[in-house]
């Protein structure tokens, strides 16, 4: 493999690289970075040296871009925006932008919230990649090592991440039809003395239902333990088990066919979803971008909300 030393590249030949691989051609290259051809000519040829390849070579009268040519000409479209904003420090703007965000969050946000962000982003930046991952405890180490620009939980996180809260929760259970009830509310005694299956949202809990429940004194009877909600929303249908899960996601499942949606019992409290994310990112201007699509998406929540049962 060829070594190349980076102190040694002059930064101005990357105007004329880019000219001369969108042009095809020494003159209109020349034009469009106000050169003469001579001087353009010369930098074709620096060109060529740093790179050991031709770049462009002659097809007939027009000029033709070279395999390595062609892959340069790809990375410059995704190189050159980014370079301009971070030594013009510009305005992001997310119609040009090729950035990638990498996001964790949970099962029920991924339901929920997820689609709103993408519709957001997709509409505002259509060349930007999302990378999504499940939650899992380790995504707030992710975030501090800056292997995830954001994570989205109920888990309060560790400093020095930021933090804010998206929207709050409540919780309700989908309940089987076998046996089937017509309760509007389970009392906590009822609710104990169901077969519950729990979905594992921390470790081997559902943290903002057992950790309280416990605080009283109390456990649930898990027979089943599952890692994701929307399976289990098909796996309870007809079955005699109890799922506990967030407002908003039972509202879009419930009518699938065997469920019925109940009021959890009163102790049973809600919870508020989070955004974290590690300061060194507050003032980037595409991360903080990306951070207000997250608000607006979950702000629309707030028009789709079910009312609460007495």
């Amino acid at each position: 493999m060829r070594r190349v030393n980076l102190s040694t590249l002059d930064l101005n030949l990357l105007p004329p690289l880019r000219a001369l691989l969108e042009e095809r051609h020494v003159t209109r290259a020349a034009r469009k970075c106000a050169l003469s051809q001579p001087a353009m000519s010369r930098a074709l040829e620096r060109l060529r040296d740093v790179f050991a390849d031709d770049l462009l070579v002659r097809a007939g009268r027009a000029y033709e871009l070279t395999v390595k040519g062609e892959r340069l000409r790809a990375e410059l479209d995704a190189l050159m925006p980014r370079l301009e904003a971070m030594v013009g420090g510009g305005d992001f703007d997310p119609a040009r932008a090729r950035e990638r965000f990498r996001i964790a969050l949970t099962d029920h946000a991924s339901a929920v919230l997820l689609p709103l962000i993408l519709g957001q982003v997709r509409r505002a930046a259509p060349q930007t990649t999302l990378t999504v991952s499940a939650w899992h405890p380790e995504a707030y180490a992710g975030v501090a090592a800056g292997r995830l620009d954001l994570a989205l939980s109920a888990e309060a996180p560790p400093s020095p991440l930021e933090v804010e809260v998206l929207y709050k929760e409540q919780f309700v259970c989908l309940v089987g039809s076998v046996p089937p009830t017509r309760r509007k509310r389970l009392t906590l005694r009822e609710y104990l003395d169901r077969p519950h299956v729990v979905v594992e949202t921390w470790g081997d809990q559902q943290t903002p239902v057992d950790v309280p429940l416990a605080q009283l004194g109390f456990k649930r009877r898990a027979v089943v333990r599952v890692p994701f909600f929307v399976p289990t929303i098909l796996l309870i249908a007809h079955t005699d088990l109890t799922l506990t899960l967030p407002r908003r996601l039972a509202s879009m499942t419930s009518s699938w066919s065997g469920l019925r949606t109940i009021e959890a019992p009163k102790e049973i409290k809600g919870f508020s979803y989070l955004m974290a994310w590690h300061p060194r990112l507050s003032p980037d201007p595409a991360h903080a971008w990306f951070r207000e699509q997250v608000r607006i998406a979950a702000r629309s929540l707030h028009s789709h909300r079910q009312p609460s049962h007495a």
